[in-house]
């Protein structure tokens, strides 16, 4: 008979759990493609660092209002 590992902290439980917060940046990113009617994988460098700077900021700014953090504290899009 098969034994399985019920250990915590084995390989697959690591590999199947979720990041709420990873789950919310990609649910953004998604998000943006959708708004801006772009395909990542047929798009411009241009294109994806615009889609790419877009989520940065919106996802930083959802997770400040979220944690009650300054939004001050977020760097502004395209800024050097």
């Amino acid at each position: 008979m098969l034994e399985v590992n019920k250990t915590p902290g084995t390989d697959a439980e690591w590999y199947c759990r979720k990041d709420p917060e990873e789950e919310r940046f990609y649910e953004i990113f998604f998000a943006i493609c959708r708004k801006y009617a772009v395909s990542w994988a047929s798009a411009t460098e241009k294109e994806k660092a615009f889609v790419e700077e877009v989520t940065r900021v919106t996802y930083e700014r959802d997770r400040a209002e979220r944690l009650g953090l300054p939004l001050d504290t977020i760097k502004g899009s395209f800024a050097s």
